[in-house]
């Protein structure tokens, strides 16, 4: 059964996700491909979805 996992790339605030894989391991290999590069950064942080969700950053309006 597939899990959902989040990732967030170190220096940034941004999340993304969701990523869909068997486990943490499958999915920084996923990620991996999804970034084009043969070794993730440092600092990658990497999460089970279920565990906690994804952050949504919102902007406030000016009025």
């Amino acid at each position: 059964m597939l899990k959902s996992f989040g990732y967030k790339l170190p220096g940034y605030f941004m999340e993304y996700g969701p990523v869909y894989a068997q486990d943490a391991e499958a999915a920084k290999a996923l990620i991996r491909q999804r970034l084009n590069v043969k070794r993730l950064p440092w600092g990658l942080q990497v999460w089970d979805l279920e565990q906690r969700p994804l952050a949504r950053w919102r902007v406030a309006q000016a009025s």
